[in-house]
């Protein structure tokens, strides 16, 4: 589905991201793993085109590389940054109906958008910049979802969220990749959640990837030095 070639990722002048291939199965859900600032995140910015970035991005066959980030969207591939960015100034549901309008130009939230995340209902007409940070995590993945796109990319899903929320978070990635086969892309470093949930796994060190495989088979002690040498 999702095929990156030599990609080559900038801030300015300087080269974060070194000649990395990366591919994603259609159907699968595939980590990207590593220390703080070797790049990951800068990765995800490259497929959505908000870096500037050298080599080949194809998603589904068709190079995107030179296409516009809202070009990418329309195509199918929903996008969390890291921070949630969510409008604070907005309801819960002026954020999922402004996601919608912008991709579709309809505002009809796929019925299981709510199913999957029961507690935004209850806060449908609460600002977003109100809740709780577990709960805009949960917003901004459900905004992304509500364009209905067939990859999912999300960078720290986890971050700064509590165990409950987690879980939370983790069952509804399993079910939209199991029920509706949405293929996911998530960059994470809470290692235990990677583990559970990801059937690929890539290991990311000073902007190249080092090691990579079927989850299952990698030997997660060597993943744990990585991570913290």
């Amino acid at each position: 589905m999702l095929e990156l070639k030599g990609l080559e990722s900038y801030y300015g002048e300087s080269r974060v991201v070194n000649g990395v291939d990366l591919s994603v199965a259609d159907g699968n859900i595939v980590c990207l793993i590593g220390r703080n600032g070797v790049g990951k995140s800068t990765l995800l910015k490259s497929i959505m085109g908000l870096v500037r970035s050298k080599g080949t991005i194809s998603f589904d066959g068709q190079e995107i590389m030179k296409m516009p980030t809202y070009n990418r969207t329309r195509l199918g591939i929903g996008y969390v940054p890291q921070g949630r960015e969510i409008f604070p100034q907005m309801t819960v549901q002026e954020n999922l109906e402004l996601g919608m309008r912008a991709i579709h130009g309809k505002a009809k939230l796929p019925d299981y958008i709510y199913e999957l995340f029961p507690v935004l209902p209850k806060f449908a007409k609460r600002k977003g910049g109100d809740l709780s940070g577990g709960q805009q995590q949960q917003l901004a993945i459900a905004r992304a979802l509500a364009c209905e796109p067939r990859l999912l990319i999300l960078d720290e899903p986890t971050e700064g969220i509590q165990p409950s929320i987690i879980q939370d978070i983790g069952v509804a990635i399993r079910r939209i990749n199991a029920e509706k086969g949405v293929t996911v892309l998530m960059v994470e470093q809470y290692l235990e959640f990677v583990l559970d949930i990801s059937q690929y796994l890539y290991v990311m060190e000073k902007g190249e990837i080092v090691l990579e495989g079927e989850t299952a088979k990698l030997d997660v002690d060597k993943i744990q030095r990585i991570m913290t040498e």
